[in-house]
């Protein structure tokens, strides 16, 4: 009996390989519950992908799609000041730019 091509049988395995589904897990986030602490040392996500989502969500919340470019960076920077103050640094973000940006 006469072998198989052994390129037909390396792109046969490679095709079963790649056509299995992904095991990649998806890891959600619960941002209510990240610190500032968390927020600070990257043990979530980079801090500014994370004020990116945080400035979308307030804005949404309140009807405003406009964003100021400078002001969001400038809004970035006193976010991460307040979250470097000792008495912040185990709250939540999301209650630090409510209390920083949209307090009455």
């Amino acid at each position: 009996m006469k072998t198989k091509n052994p390129k037909f049988l390396i792109l046969w395995a490679a095709s079963l390989f790649f056509a299995m589904p992904s095991s990649d897990a998806q890891v959600t986030i619960d941002l209510s519950k990240v610190t500032c602490a968390q927020f600070l040392k990257y043990s979530v996500a980079d801090p500014d992908k994370i004020a990116i989502w945080l400035s979308g969500y307030q804005h949404g919340k309140r009807g405003d799609m406009t964003v100021e470019t400078q002001e969001f960076k400038e809004n970035i920077a006193k976010l991460k000041s307040a979250c470097r103050q000792a008495d912040n640094s185990q709250q939540p973000v999301m209650q630090v730019v409510e209390k920083l940006f949209f307090a009455k």
